[in-house]
């Protein structure tokens, strides 16, 4: 069965130009176009769609509330914003209602990309429920230090947007959120942006501020957590990991567009676990509770428990926020790497090896099962002085306290 793909506009010549654009999807999609949000809704009644693709100035139902039905009624669905919307402020404001952002004019190519990107998820996560869970996110939870120290700073009008872009780099959730919101092509950036701090400069003081304090996309967390579960701990381990992997990717000599995949992936390769912890609060405190006492690996226990792992459901959220398939793909396969990947230094590599290295190096409960190298490159030239090479650098990281 074709996926079928719902397209939502209050205008009828717009709607007649993609059905034209769009003429040589036929044999792919299944399309609908819809003439405005309560054409859209009847369609839905009538048949589920997989992705959404909606303006947002509409008389009647707007785009804002359309998505919000959809979200509720149908949050499986992906949802892509395609507007000439022009006001910065309303359209952070109404961003966290869709997984991505397209401008009008939009080239075709870029809108089949987008759709096809959404599509291609599909196979990340097996069950429905998960799904809904992931997609239903609006907010994701942010340590109250590092918000507290964020907003104070984004008042201050002489700190410079260098601190601004150090703290973002110290959460993942304002790190996944920015980078989302820095990327949709509202802003209008040539190319992609995969640095926190380039982001923070390109988007600005102002644009932060709004993007902080009225927009909604974040929720502060208790850092302390559960004797099972310490957040302070997992943000801990991810900003290792990502100062590990971008030393690593020096060290090899990576471009510098590859360095910030490689950070960028590290820092939010656990983003599943702050999903699981806060949506599925009871399955996963069983998940910890089976890591205790069986000595464990985390994704055995998920796998065994919920039928997927927190790199599943942190590349999904990934891969529905518009995050490049490198990124998402090196979060994926972070624990066991894709089967057939090349030994080749990409992200998914760079990634496993900081991971691995990092739960060497730093034994939290000593007690826990050793999560070693995956053999698959054993293969490779001098692979043990590779790893020696590697596990240094990371020490000598380690030692500095600071990112590489």
């Amino acid at each position: 069965m074709k996926p079928k793909i719902l397209f939502v506009d209050d205008e009828q010549n717009i709607l007649d130009s993609l059905r034209l654009s769009l003429r040589n999807m036929r044999g792919e999609w299944d399309m609908t176009f819809a003439l405005g949000g309560r054409a859209a809704l009847d369609a839905l009644a009538q048949s589920p769609h997989d992705v959404v693709v909606s303006d947002m100035r509409m008389p009647g139902m707007d785009g804002a509330e359309l998505l919000k039905t959809i979200q509720y009624r149908n949050p499986e669905m992906a949802r892509i914003i395609l507007s000439g919307y022009s006001d910065r402020e309303g359209v952070l404001k109404n961003i966290c209602l869709a997984h991505q952002y397209l401008s009008k004019p939009c080239r075709t190519q870029d809108l089949v990309q987008a759709i096809n990107k959404a599509l291609d998820l599909h196979g990340i996560l097996a069950g429905r429920d998960l799904k809904r869970l992931v997609a239903r996110i609006e907010t994701l939870p942010v340590l109250p230090s590092v918000y507290t120290e964020l907003v104070a700073t984004l008042a201050d009008k002489n700190a410079p947007l260098k601190r601004v872009g150090d703290i973002l780099a110290r959460d993942m959730a304002l790190t996944a959120s920015v980078l989302r919101v820095v990327n949709c092509s509202f802003f209008g950036f040539s190319a992609r942006v995969s640095s926190i701090h380039q982001a923070a400069t390109l988007l600005g003081t102002q644009t932060l501020r709004t993007l902080v304090l009225s927009t909604h996309l974040f929720s502060t967390l208790e850092e302390s957590g559960s004797e099972r579960f310490s957040v302070r701990l997992l943000w801990d381990h991810c900003i290792r990991v990502a100062g590990f992997a971008k030393c690593i990717a020096e060290k090899e000599g990576l471009p510098d567009l590859v360095r910030d995949d490689c950070f960028i992936a590290a820092m939010l390769h656990d983003i599943g676990k702050l999903i699981l912890r806060t949506g599925l609060p009871q399955e996963f405190r069983l998940v910890l509770d089976k890591v205790r006492a069986e000595n464990c690996p985390v994704h055995v226990a998920e796998m065994e428990i919920l039928g997927t792992t927190h790199a599943e459901v942190g590349a999904y959220l990934l891969g529905l926020w518009g995050f490049s398939h490198e990124q998402m793909g090196a979060v994926r396969w972070h624990q066991v790497p894709e089967s057939g990947s090349e030994p080749l230094m990409s992200p998914q590599t760079v990634l496993h090896i900081a991971n691995s290295l990092d739960h060497e190096l730093v034994r939290i409960h000593e007690g826990y099962a050793q999560r070693p190298l995956d053999d698959c490159w054993a293969s490779w030239p001098d692979w043990q002085v590779r790893i020696d090479s590697w596990r240094q650098v990371c020490m000598q990281d380690l030692a500095q306290g600071a990112v590489c």
